[in-house]
């Protein structure tokens, strides 16, 4: 019997496990006319950071003799074409080191030096060596093909039905003729980090369903059919919880206390299993409504929100207005108090408001996922997660993008993004699901690709059978519950943690102010109407007194004259 154990856990420590690359330190230099970080430089440290918690992104003009001493993978970017300092050359010639490049520059470099490279535009339609699928993208994009003998071929264009190679394997070293990371080509890319950094994948795709959009204005009767069928089906479903709505025609704030029916509705959903996380405080900023309106970007002035709704924001000056960085920078950090004082205060409020309706927040999802490179910072102050997409631009709410699979960008300062990747059901085409199938389809070809899409309760569940049998139809499927993951939500009096599925509560605020907060009014006319009330109130008061004053005064002086 003892010989049938010890064979069992030989056998077990034979099957192969993940290998993961998180002892991988990874440099990243770029080339780019830009004096900001570009967009694309972000995506790929987002791609990256799947594979490791150290990347430093440094520009080609900023390496110094020890920027390298700590590097296990280094990747080349040339964003531009341009000539790369003769002293970075230098170092990553000299390095040794795992080289991945891609796009422009590369033949300045030792390891590419025999590759040729022709730009070539107009290519939608791609190969995947691995899988051998052929694929064809909605955008047109423009890629580099490759020619070089000896190499392995990863990913190829097609061109009059003829393949290229387009990212290919020269030993330990890497390049990649797809360029521009923000295109759907760059699909490609991720998951030749695989191979780059020698990681076996897990045989699985990991799935969630958010149920977006849900304000005091949501259908009660709608979302508890959609949330019991999903449930019914053991879909551990996400609320996307707006905390507050707010009424466009007359200002007014609408909450979940005023709408009792739909707060009952939420809290038995989340007693079955649903989680909830915080969309917002209003999804909303000036005029517009919400669920439609941006709150954390001014899409007006495509800037950071600087001042509240109420104000005139100032146009932020561009970086060329000013003759050194350091005026620059004191510029940034004075007129971007008014972005933190803001941001902070809609997001504390977004969590007690939703803590204080017995809910337990335990992500963030950006409304229309936009948001500046500092507002990101601020909210890794408060959330451990983040769900959707996000902004690669500090400057251009469009420029915004996702991973195909779970990681942790520089950017998001600690947060773990859970990638929106199929997107949602729209009921203006005529065969929504199938628009979904077609991008879960082209996840598929990077490993571990999360299937991540969201829903409308508000359309009724006549599309729900078919999303969810879609979804689960995907090879190596698993729903993702974010309850068993180890998340934390939190301010300076309340915080929610989860730890192994368990749900903890501390809340340090005032019980008695806390419900007295439920009740007070937000918008400016009912404030106005009740400071108009306690004037009143006061007024009253006053009177009242001063005439029982008056009275006991005059029973004095009759005491007197009787006396």
């Amino acid at each position: 019997m003892r010989y049938k154990i010890f064979f069992f856990f030989v056998a077990l420590l034979c099957i192969p496990q993940p290998v993961q690359a998180q002892d991988s330190h990874v440099s990243i230099i770029y080339s780019s006319q830009s004096n900001d970080i570009p967009p694309e430089v972000y995506k790929l440290d987002a791609l990256v950071s799947r594979f490791s918690k150290e990347i430093d992104i440094i520009r080609d003009t900023e390496v110094v003799p020890n920027s390298l001493s700590k590097t296990s993978h280094l990747f080349y970017y040339g964003v531009n074409p341009s000539p790369i300092p003769k002293s970075t050359r230098e170092q990553i010639n000299q390095s040794n080191l795992p080289l991945y490049g891609i796009g422009y520059n590369v033949d300045q470099l030792n390891v590419f030096k025999k590759i040729d490279t022709t730009r070539v535009q107009g290519i939608s339609k791609f190969h995947q060596t691995r899988t051998d699928t052929d694929l064809t993208f909605e955008l047109a994009d423009t890629v580099f093909l490759v020619n070089h003998d000896d190499s392995i071929v990863h990913a190829s264009l097609i061109e009059k039905n003829v393949k290229r190679p387009m990212i290919i394997q020269t030993g330990t070293h890497f390049y990649s003729g797809v360029y521009n990371l923000l295109n759907r080509s760059s699909l490609l890319v991720a998951d030749s980090l695989y191979d780059f950094f020698k990681v076996k994948a897990k045989e699985e795709h990991l799935g969630y369903l958010r149920l977006e959009d849900i304000n005091p204005s949501t259908d009660p009767v709608l979302l508890e059919k959609v949330g019991d069928y999903l449930l019914d089906r053991d879909v551990p479903i996400l609320l996307a919880v707006i905390a507050v709505y707010v009424d466009p025609d007359n200002g007014q704030n609408v909450h979940y206390t005023d709408r009792p029916k739909l707060l009952q509705v939420i809290n038995r959903l989340e007693e079955r299993g649903a989680t909830v996380i915080s969309h917002g405080y209003t999804h909303q900023y000036r005029s517009s409504e919400t669920g439609e309106g941006f709150e954390f970007w001014d899409v007006e002035n495509n800037q950071p929100v600087l001042v509240p709704s109420n104000e005139t924001p100032p146009i932020l000056k561009q970086q060329e207005a000013f003759s050194n960085d350091r005026d620059y920078k004191q510029y940034m950090e004075t007129v971007l108090e008014g972005e933190t004082a803001y941001i902070r205060s809609k997001l504390t409020r977004s969590i007690h408001e939703l803590v204080s309706l017995d809910l337990h927040p335990l992500g963030f999802e950006a409304p229309h996922y936009t948001m500046s490179h500092s507002g990101y910072a601020l909210a890794s102050e408060q959330f451990s997660n983040i769900f959707g997409q996000v902004q690669w631009s500090n400057s251009d709410w469009e420029v915004m993008g996702t991973t195909p699979y779970i990681s942790k960008p520089t950017l998001l300062q600690g947060m773990t993004l859970y990638p929106e990747t199929i997107g949602y059901v729209r009921t203006d085409l005529p065969r929504p699901v199938e628009e979904m199938r077609r991008a879960r389809d082209e996840m598929m070809i990077v490993r571990e690709s999360m299937i991540g899409g969201f829903y409308h309760p508000y359309i009724g569940t006549e599309h729900l059978p078919a999303l969810v049998d879609m979804m689960e139809s995907t090879p190596g499927f698993r729903w993702f519950n974010l309850r068993e993951q180890d998340e934390q939500v939190s301010t300076v009096d309340v915080s929610v943690t989860t730890v192994d599925g368990v749900l903890t509560l501390r809340d340090d605020r005032s019980q008695v102010i806390n419900q007295l907060k439920r009740y007070l009014p937000t918008s400016f006319l009912e404030r106005s109407l009740l400071a108009l009330a306690l004037v009143t109130l006061v007024a009253v008061l006053t009177f009242l007194i001063y005439t029982i004053y008056l009275r006991t005064q005059r029973k004095k002086r009759l005491f007197k004259e009787r006396g």
